[in-house]
């Protein structure tokens, strides 16, 4: 699609030449006879060159008022009725003197010139309006398309500029399943009737301008457009058919062509967004699941060879290890299962957070979900100091398995990188219940934090392992979200903040 170039726009001296109209024709009549009756009232008081100028003031006005071609014509009318009032013999177009056929001729040179000036002045002037209204057409249609964000702006911003071109009414459509629908419309509450649909139907299918029918014929009232190319929306814009008399005719069309051209370049620049957003979302896609394909390469190898080890030996050296041995091989198979078992339990929430699941929201307390996750996180790592501080929370809406879930998972995540204690918390802050999980380890990598700060809930960065991204996308399935820090012992404080529903009126 070429960009605007003011160069294509029409010429200035073609404008001079525009037909005149009728209305101009009447008028510089009526100013004519107006300028015959005074001069006629008052030839006996003014001299012959005074009345001259009353005549080539009429001719001056009707050229710079009504164009170039009704200044010619005033200007043979004017000299009509200075022959008929002033020229011997009175009151009749015969010339008896030769030196009033010189004074005649040289009226209608004057007067031709005079007609000839102004109206040149006129249609120049008109010109530059014209080209004026093109240009700024141009500047603002461009600036306004610029900060579009949906096909829906595209057709309003359109529809505006349209309108003020055409000077009548201009209308949108889409397709809206096997027909087009109405999507905008300037003024507002306009419909196309049936013939205006029926040429819309024809533009949209053929993929071709359709043009309003010609005064006086059957047809639509509008012009339509299709704009939209393949990979972009496709929508039709009509605006009113141009009256063939305007004298700006011609800078009006290049206005009309530059908003159609422009809007179509709009679309294409939002199918391109619209592409290379997916195109992200699609690499995004693959970056996570390449990491977690890593991740649990590298989490289901460890309990698994453990397992298969532990089974092995007992099955092969069984009877021939002390009692002591095999208990400890068995503890490993049981805490290596339940390890595996939290990594199923895991990929099911991965997967259920992928799939858009809904959670079944209800009231909860708090309170009792934080308690259940620090007890089940007791049994999992009985070494591990795990505190729970018994702080009085207020109910809130959510899902108890999830939220007691996220809970799990940070606590997890806190005994993987920490030795020390580990304290569960819960305060409200504000509007938000905050539960939180503090270790005294060395705290988060920087990448991790960020990742947590972002609206992500995607992307993680490697190493992050699939707990971080189920706790931060349940926080998000529950209404809430997730938050990074530092404990004051230096170490991180993971936490899940959650509206807190305000109390019936």
């Amino acid at each position: 699609m070429d960009s605007f170039d003011p160069t294509r726009l029409p010429p200035d001296d073609r404008r001079w030449s525009t037909a005149p109209r009728l209305g101009g024709f009447l008028g510089a009549a009526l100013l004519l006879a107006l300028v015959t009756l005074a001069a006629d009232k008052l030839h006996t008081l003014l001299p012959e060159n005074v009345s001259i100028l009353l005549f080539l003031t009429a001719v001056l006005v009707s050229a710079a008022v009504f164009g170039f071609w009704v200044g010619i014509a005033s200007a043979v009318g004017a000299i009509a009725a200075f022959n008929y009032l002033f020229v011997e013999p009175h009151f009749t177009l015969h010339i008896a003197q030769p030196q009033d056929l010189i004074t005649l001729a040289v009226f209608l040179l004057a007067a031709g010139l005079t007609g000839l000036l102004a109206g040149r002045l006129r249609e120049q002037v008109d010109a530059a309006k014209g080209r004026a209204a093109a240009l700024e057409v141009v500047s603002q249609v461009s600036g306004d398309l610029a900060g579009a964000a949906s096909a829906e702006d595209v057709a309003r911003i359109a529809l505006r500029h349209l309108n003020d071109l055409s000077q009548g009414p201009a209308v949108a459509l889409a397709p809206q399943g096997d027909q087009l629908g109405l999507l905008a419309a300037t003024p507002q509450g306009y419909l196309p009737d049936a013939s205006d649909l029926d040429a819309a139907d024809i533009a949209f299918r053929r993929r071709r301008a359709e043009f309003a029918a010609a005064r006086g014929w059957s047809g639509s009232r509008l012009s339509f457009h299709p704009l939209g190319t393949v990979g972009a929306r496709v929508i039709v814009l009509g605006h009113a058919r141009l009256d063939p008399d305007r004298r700006d005719r011609e800078w009006r069309e290049t206005g009309i062509d530059v908003v159609l051209r422009q809007s179509e370049q709009a679309l294409q620049r939002l199918a391109l967004a619209e592409a290379a957003e997916a195109e992200r979302r699609r690499a995004l896609s693959e970056e996570t699941r390449a990491a977690l394909l890593s991740s649990l390469s590298h989490d289901l190898r460890t309990p698994l060879a453990t397992i298969l080890g532990a089974v092995t030996t007992l099955r092969e050296l069984g009877a021939t290890l002390p009692p002591a041995s095999q208990t400890d091989l068995l503890a490993a198979i049981e805490e290596e299962s339940g390890r595996l078992a939290r990594y199923v339990e895991k990929l099911l929430q991965v997967t259920r957070l992928q799939a858009g699941i809904a959670a079944q929201m209800a009231w909860v307390d708090a309170g009792d979900v934080m308690q259940a996750a620090v007890g089940r996180a007791r049994r999992s790592w009985p070494k591990a100091r795990i505190l729970a501080e018994p702080t009085p929370l207020p109910m809130i809406r959510a899902e108890a398995g999830l939220l007691e879930q996220a809970i799990f998972n940070l606590i997890e995540n806190a005994v993987k990188y920490s030795s020390g204690p580990i304290r569960v918390t819960g305060a409200v802050d504000g509007a938000e219940l905050v539960l939180t999980v503090l270790d005294s380890g060395r705290g988060l990598p920087a990448a991790i934090s960020d990742w947590i700060a972002s609206g992500d809930a995607v992307g993680a960065p490697p190493g992050t392992g699939l707990g971080l991204p189920i706790c931060k996308g349940i926080a998000r399935a529950l209404g809430g979200r997730m938050t990074s820090g530092r404990g004051s012992s230096g170490g991180a404080a993971l936490a899940i903040r959650l509206p807190i529903p305000k109390p019936r009126a």
